[in-house]
């Protein structure tokens, strides 16, 4: 059988057998070429995700990855970006930070353009070398340590660094309740966040002329004994007490502070802020206070909204990790939706500065640093209550 025409053009019109097949070749290589760029055009747009989803710390990391599960599934509900879907690839990095780099290694290899991670500090710390030398962006949902902050690198955040928060927390205990001595207790494993935090508490604390106590660090393990965490926290004569860490082991330390001294004022970093800490501190958990830029009793549609939809799709409330995940992915659809090209990706979020986030807008400084509101926050019959 002779091919006549093919592709629109008439190959009758070419005497020469050899040119009528080289003419049929250039086409077929332009079609090639042609269907090839429209493939490119509808492939997906490759997103990681890394975070603790197993272990102690995996109420942060599973709200992160749901935070960020129904920003994706919404995206591609509504044609994706550009019309190309987004495929989020999810990854445990076990709370390790080798494991961190390892699973960031993986990720970067299937062709992500970006990674929305991880949800601790330490993790943070480990992650973000490597990806300054691959040139991937990395916007993490809840890293807040200040050792990252104020750097040019590939490393974005929508939670602010570590300042206010410590500072509202000692400011209420100071001011609002007189409390002019405070025992810290950290977390050793996730030090760049709980050491961070412990300073920043210190200096605001001091400055006000209140006295820390004592600053007691541990680590998660068999010998781990929060009964007599709790009583060097009474022996050092404080009237209250800090916790930097996270939700089950601050819920623990609460029960054992209640035992050993009833009368203790109790504050909690943002970590422990989630549904976690008050199962596991039970009573004890009322009273406890928080400070965090997350409001769970926000009456903004915007939030009446997302917490709707996140409560159809996973059955359970949002917390603040889930909130910032949430609001992680939308930052990444705004620039995806300029560009999808990875190298720009940094310039074109901190061109655009300001975006919309599920409690209202915020913006984005020249060093990836957001600026937001912190609210005061306490626990009562078993669930956090905004103050201010």
């Amino acid at each position: 059988m002779t091919m006549k025409r093919y592709a629109g053009f008439d190959f009758s019109v070419i005497s020469n057998a050899r040119l009528r097949q080289a003419a049929l070749c250039w086409v077929l290589a332009v079609l090639i070429v042609l269907v090839a760029g429209c493939s490119k055009e509808k492939s997906p747009l490759k997103i990681g995700f890394a975070g603790g989803l197993t272990g102690r710390y995996s109420d942060l990391g599973t709200s992160g990855r749901n935070g960020a599960t129904l920003a994706v599934e919404e995206i591609n509900a509504a044609g994706g970006i550009h019309g190309r879907p987004v495929e989020l690839i999810v990854r445990d990095d076990q709370q390790d930070p080798e494991m961190a780099v390892q699973v960031d290694n993986d990720l970067i290899q299937k062709g992500v353009v970006a990674i929305i991670g991880h949800m601790t500090s330490d993790m943070a710390m480990a992650a973000v070398p490597l990806m300054n030398r691959k040139g991937v962006l990395m916007i993490s949902p809840t890293v807040s340590t200040t050792f990252l902050s104020g750097k040019d690198d590939d490393f974005i955040r929508v939670t602010p660094a570590l300042s206010e928060e410590p500072k509202k927390l000692a400011d209420y205990a100071r001011k609002g309740l007189g409390v002019s001595r405070m025992a810290i207790i950290c977390d050793k494993a996730n030090r760049a966040y709980t050491e961070d935090y412990a300073d920043a508490f210190k200096s605001c604390f001091g400055n006000m002329g209140g006295h820390v106590t004592a600053t007691i660090t541990f680590t998660h393990g068999a010998d781990t004994h929060f009964d007599i965490l709790a009583h060097e926290v009474s022996a050092s004569g404080c009237e209250g007490v800090l916790i930097a860490a996270g939700a089950l082991d601050a819920g623990m330390i609460c029960q054992q502070l209640h035992r050993e001294n009833a009368n203790l004022h109790i504050f909690c970093s943002g970590w422990a802020m989630t549904q976690d800490f008050i199962q596991s501190a039970g009573r004890a958990a009322d009273g406890v206070m928080f400070a965090q830029f997350y409001d769970q009793n926000s009456r903004k549609d915007t939030f009446m909204q997302f917490k709707k939809r996140f409560e159809a799709r996973f059955g359970a409330n949002p917390d603040f990790a889930a909130v910032a995940a949430y609001d992680a992915a939308q930052v990444l659809f705004a620039a995806l939706s300029q560009s999808p090209d990875p190298q720009i990706l940094k310039a074109t979020i901190l061109k655009q500065k300001r975006f919309h986030g599920v409690e209202g807008d915020f913006e984005i400084d020249a060093f990836g640093d957001p600026i937001r509101r912190f609210f005061l926050i306490t626990v009562a019959n078993g669930g956090f209550k905004t103050l201010e």
